[in-house]
């Protein structure tokens, strides 16, 4: 899998009345890490959180931009990957370096790793002023667990949500991660009590297809999606739709930071200045801007 393989491939079962998202990613991943020096276990978490970004956020119709943000209390204290409706994803994470580095790379649980806290994810609209947010807790031991409690939370459709990432060495030069999510649809109006059992049916036989999938078969550019689509799920028919491809893209530019710093007071202006300058990193890409006070302060 290379950058223009990265996607979001929407399929349907037929015959049990579900939709679900595959998700593979790799170029993506290597090109957003490669810009940060994160500890492995950060990355991990994060190509996990990148993945499940961009499946959640192909179930919603929307123009604009959909970003999903833990936050937590442990060493990582926070994480924010966002996606416009066009495919374009960058992500970051906050850490306390020292607690990090003491926590074992295998550690499995997201607990020790972002304590007590909660998961948000929200979406903006370009055409409008309007957002749609949703939050609840951390609960789970991980972020696949964290999103099946959102969606039981919160009254959505049921979901089931399956997440796998492999950093393939402890620097940024590879990374992979894969997203498998099914979601019951809502049964039409009418029907038999025998239709509804073999939609209930349908329903917990898919659940259970889900749980074996493996590391292996999803994060393996060997199995094409379609292939794997069918292994799992070939007894409901399975429809496949166009993929979605993404992109490792962050949406900063020196507008858009100049037009930020101007809402500033010419106090907290002059209260950046170093050397003279006003210098800026983004969060996301770590690209660097530099600044004329006095262009800034008119």
């Amino acid at each position: 899998m290379d950058q223009k393989s990265d996607f979001v491939l929407p399929f349907q079962l037929e015959k049990a009345s579900i939709r679900g998202r595959l998700v593979r990613l790799k170029g993506s991943l290597r090109d957003i890490l490669a810009r940060h020096n994160y500890p492995p276990l950060v990355n991990r978490l994060l190509e996990e959180l990148v993945a499940l970004t961009a499946a959640l956020a192909n179930l919603f119709k929307f123009e604009g931009v959909f970003t999903l943000q833990i936050k937590g209390d442990g060493p990582v204290r926070l994480m924010v990957v966002d996606i416009t409706h066009e495919g374009g994803i960058r992500a970051c994470a906050r850490f306390d370096e020292e607690a990090v580095s003491k926590l074992p790379i295998s550690t499995a649980s997201i607990h020790p790793i972002l304590g007590t806290g909660y998961l948000a994810f929200t979406i903006v609209q370009n055409d409008s002023e309007d957002r749609y947010q949703g939050i609840v807790e951390l609960e789970g031991a991980t972020l696949s667990e964290c999103l099946h409690h959102f969606f039981r939370q919160s009254d959505q459709l049921e979901t089931g949500i399956v997440v796998f990432s492999r950093a393939e060495n402890t620097t940024t030069t590879d990374h992979l991660a894969a997203a498998l999510i099914i979601q019951r649809m809502p049964g039409t109006t009418g029907q038999s009590f025998e239709e509804i059992e073999m939609e209930n049916d349908g329903w917990l036989r898919s659940l259970s297809i889900l749980g074996t999938a493996t590391a292996t078969e999803l994060l393996s550019g060997d199995l094409s999606e379609q292939d794997l689509l069918f292994r799992l799920f070939w007894e409901d028919g399975i429809r496949i739709f166009e993929n979605r491809h993404l992109i490792a893209k962050c949406r900063c530019s020196k507008e858009r930071v100049e037009e930020m710093l101007k809402t500033f007071s010419a106090e907290d202006i002059q209260e950046m200045i170093e050397d003279e300058a006003i210098s800026v990193t983004c969060e996301f890409c770590n690209q660097e801007y530099n600044f004329d006070p006095q262009i800034l302060l008119g």
